[in-house]
């Protein structure tokens, strides 16, 4: 925490500013959310504190549930190649024209 005279501020880690995001965009309780990755509640508010980060598999996850671009940050996040990725979509899309 940081301190600006008698208030305190929190941070959170960037990560933990997208997980609380995405689950306000779905519109779901940390419970509902929580269920949707078989964690517990108390996981889901951790990931949101920014005390514990979600696994590889959960990041993953949460960019299935995403919407462009936000799901490409939460798959590069787990360690996706985002490039490599769009270039294989973009392969698939041409050779399916053919």
């Amino acid at each position: 925490m940081l301190s600006r005279g008698d208030r305190r501020i929190r941070t959170t880690p960037e990560w933990a500013q997208h997980v609380e995001a995405l689950r306000r965009e779905l519109g779901l309780k940390q419970v509902d959310f929580a269920k949707r990755f078989n964690v517990t509640q108390a996981a889901v508010s951790r990931w949101e504190n920014g005390s514990k980060e979600p696994s590889v598999e959960n990041y993953i996850r949460m960019g299935n549930l995403a919407r462009p671009p936000e799901c490409y940050w939460f798959w590069k996040h787990a360690g996706f190649d985002i490039e490599h990725l769009r270039n294989l979509i973009l392969e698939e899309r041409r050779l399916g024209k053919k």
